[in-house]
């Protein structure tokens, strides 16, 4: 029993140690080597079309020795040789050394200029924004220094009827400022004036007045005799409601 346990352990043994190396002869013996046969097909050779060669031989983001052919169009030959000629003045030693910081100085003081010009810097500076002398509904004259009852009748001897509305405006401009409904100044507007008038039962017939002395002074449209006849009972009788 005992010479039978023996001999299976045996078996076992060289099994283990025999086993590895009779696989590795198996899988030589079923390793064939195989020849692949020669190619002899001829071989094409493929070019890309000359339009398409010349394309990439002129595109300056291929030319990495040589520079490419100035183009024939003469503006875009003038802007070849214009980026050409400012490459090699940035890659100069002059523009390091020098012209770089007078054209950042130049750059910096423009920048400085156009802010001053555009009134950014005005309060910055102390400098007060000046009221725009031309403004089409501004009223220049000094209406306490004017003769109106005068300057209406010359005006209207004159056949000059779009000055005498404007004459009779001014006239209603002083009459509210002496009733202290508005406070005049020469740098106000004709609208700032209506604003002024608040909730006043005059506010709606000064406006309207307003609107057609804009319309007939700023606008330059001629008066007739009896446009002005009517103009001019409107503007008497706003003047009897002050």
């Amino acid at each position: 029993m005992i010479s039978s346990v023996f001999k299976c352990l045996a078996f076992t043994l060289l099994l283990i140690s025999v086993g590895p190396c009779l696989h590795a002869q198996v899988n030589r013996a079923d390793t064939t080597s195989v020849t692949a046969p020669l190619d002899a097909s001829g071989i094409v050779q493929r070019a890309p079309a000359s339009n398409r060669l010349n394309y990439f031989r002129n595109d300056r983001n291929y030319s990495y020795r040589n520079d490419p052919p100035p183009p024939e169009n003469p503006v875009a030959k003038f802007w070849y040789w214009f980026q050409r000629k400012l490459s090699e003045f940035l890659q100069s030693s002059a523009y390091e050394n020098f012209w770089q910081y007078v054209i950042l100085a130049t750059i910096g003081g423009l920048a400085i200029w156009l802010l001053y010009k555009s009134e950014f810097l005005g309060g910055f500076l102390g400098r007060k924004a000046q009221e725009d002398p031309l403004a089409y509904n501004r009223i220049t004259e000094n209406i306490h220094e004017l003769d109106f009852n005068k300057l209406i009748e010359e005006a209207i001897e004159n056949r000059n009827y779009r000055l005498a509305v404007r004459m009779y405006y001014l006239k209603s401009l002083k009459q509210l400022t002496d009733k202290q409904l508005i406070h005049w100044q020469p740098t106000k507007t004709n609208r700032i004036y209506v604003d002024e008038l608040g909730n006043s039962r005059l506010k709606a017939d000064f406006e309207r007045l307003t609107s057609q002395f804009e319309y007939v002074w700023y606008g330059e449209f001629s008066v007739s005799e009896s446009e002005f006849s009517v103009l001019k009972e409107e503007f008497s009788t706003f003047s009897g409601k002050i």
